[in-house]
């Protein structure tokens, strides 16, 4: 996947997590329906094999898109 198609993917994600697994948050945040949102998170966890659910996880998928992202 090439940078055009990872970066909406990864912005997704940290809106995502930045409002506490709120879909319908993150997509208030980024002028999404709340689905895309969902649909999104799901394909970016599943290429990357992360859970979540897992809080340890979780923050690690959170720092990396952070740091991705600046």
């Amino acid at each position: 996947m090439g940078p055009q198609r990872a970066v909406p993917l990864l912005r997704t994600l940290q809106a995502y997590l930045d409002h506490q697994g709120s879909p319908a948050r993150a997509a208030d945040e980024l002028h999404l329906h709340r689905n895309a949102v969902t649909n999104r998170v799901r394909k970016v966890s599943e290429l990357i094999g992360a859970d979540l659910e897992d809080p340890q996880q979780r923050l690690a998928v959170q720092l990396a898109c952070r740091a991705h992202l600046m």
